[in-house]
């Protein structure tokens, strides 16, 4: 197997290689060069002043703050110099552009779920999104297509989390280490992180964690460089001990463990149910726990430096699959959905936390049903009323506002589902086929099937980051 290819430690000697492909933006562009439609308009750049200023003074002025990602969008698609100037300055753009006012859903490329056992290719499978598949084009893609290394380096390695554009994969496990990498399929960048040693043999292979990633975009001042991240992970270290540790970039090393236990003891059955983790900007990571939300804020200058508390609910919720924590894109509000089968019926709720700015320790769920609801109450009506156990609650895409969730066979409808949680209506849509439960209209977008298959047993849904969102407007 052809190792990926290292570079120069920035900081220090352990810091992490990186290796740059295209990656699937190169497929976007090949598809639009030898198939695209060119109906743009094939003017200089505008009228006016604005067709004489030069490319950089362009750039500087969409990075200005002062236009919002929308506005970007609509300038590319005006003409090709427009484009032009957006797709080879995107990250910087990007890093311009404030918060999204709302969600995106382009952002939304698809799902990887773990390799399927009786695959000729035993490595992560990628299953589009009706935005993805129309980026992507028909053709079948995957993983190794994206990050372009030895394929053996991918196989059985399994999807863990991802957040703007990257994606976290644990590798196949060499003795007792933890062996992870981040990678972003679409532009090919991959990164190999340190094993983590596994001496410890309580860990019994490191099967039981959960996975928290942050990017430059997640931290307020003083901003990280963009391609930065850092890699959070919860674990038990023996039998009674939950601890944390941080992965930086920057540094390329892993911080101390972190003791919680006086926060949060997790038993190593709650631990290997452990769902998605959200992450608010400010620099903080929340995990779903049965009692309230495991928050964990972390200092953008000292890895180690870590401000964790438990955020209550207003009251217990004791089923891991029926429950998710995310946060809203405009304007960075955590909340608690929980997904649930009530006289035969698929039904849904939100409420919210309160947190004062970025202190997390005064986080408290919100009691006030008036602030409960992010998109109205739905139903769909199941085959078999009483079980609860054909109904997970998978991910929250936070940039596109999708709730995508699994049904078993069970359910009558078995497949797996995204929910756009902006529309008021609710719906099913399948190719060949539709059906329909009281007045819902299934040819409306508000949900979607995105697969047939359902009990993945590792699962992360993928969206772009804003930047690759430009660069791929553009390619």
């Amino acid at each position: 197997m052809s190792p990926p290819r290292r570079g120069r430690a920035a900081h220090s000697a352990d810091a992490a290689p990186q290796c740059h492909h295209k990656g699937w933006l190169s497929v976007v562009s090949h598809s639009r060069r030898h198939g695209g439609t060119r109906k743009e308009r094939r003017g200089g750049g505008g009228e006016g002043t604005l067709s004489l200023l030069p490319d950089d003074v362009l750039g500087a002025i969409l990075a200005s703050g002062f236009l919002t990602a929308v506005d970007v969008v609509r300038c590319a698609a005006s003409c090709r110099r427009w484009r032009r100037v957006v797709g080879t300055r995107s990250a910087y753009i990007s890093r311009g552009l404030p918060p999204l006012g709302g969600y995106l859903s382009g952002l939304a490329v698809g799902v990887f779920t773990a390799p399927i056992a009786r695959a000729r290719r035993r490595t992560p499978q990628f299953v589009p999104t009706a935005a993805g598949a129309l980026l992507l084009g028909d053709r079948r893609i995957s993983l190794v297509d994206g990050i372009q290394v030895d394929g053996e380096l991918l196989e059985h390695a399994r999807p863990v989390a991802s957040r703007n554009g990257r994606l976290v994969l644990q590798l196949r496990p060499t003795g007792g280490d933890l062996a992870l990498c981040v990678c972003n399929p679409m532009t090919g960048e991959l990164t190999m992180l340190p094993p983590l040693s596994g001496d410890d043999k309580t860990r019994r292979g490191w099967f039981a964690y959960g996975c928290a990633l942050l990017t430059g975009d997640d931290f307020d001042t003083p901003r990280p460089p963009y391609a930065s991240f850092r890699l959070l992970l919860l674990y038990n270290h023996g039998a009674s001990t939950t601890v944390l540790r941080c992965y930086s970039s920057s540094s390329g090393r892993w911080g101390k463990e972190v003791d919680i236990t006086g926060v949060a003891s997790i038993s190593g059955e709650k631990m290997r149910q452990i769902g998605p983790a959200a992450v608010r900007r400010g620099g903080a990571a929340f995990w779903p726990l049965d009692d309230g939300a495991l928050g964990v804020r972390l200092d953008v200058e000292r890895p180690d430096a870590m401000d964790v508390h438990l955020l209550p609910y207003t009251s217990p919720h004791y089923w891991p699959e029926k429950r998710l924590l995310g946060v809203t894109a405009a304007d960075n509000r955590l909340f608690f959905v929980s997904f649930g089968i009530w006289e035969g019926c698929l039904s849904g709720a939100v409420s919210y936390f309160d947190i004062d700015g970025d202190d997390i320790g005064t986080g408290r769920e919100n009691s006030d049903r008036d602030g409960e609801v992010l998109y109205p109450m739905f139903d769909i009506k199941m085959r078999r009323r009483h079980d609860q156990s054909t109904l997970k609650l998978r991910w929250f895409c936070e940039k596109s506002g999708l709730v995508l969730f699994t049904l078993g066979e069970g359910s009558g409808y078995p497949g797996t589902f995204a929910l756009d949680v902006r529309s008021p209506a609710v719906e099913k849509a399948v190719n060949g086929y539709s059906v329909s439960w009281r007045d819902v209209h299934l040819e409306s977008p508000a949900m979607v099937k995105v697969a047939d298959g359902h009990s993945w047993s590792s699962f992360v849904g993928y969206e772009m980051d804003m930047a690759t969102y430009l660069a791929a407007l553009a390619a």
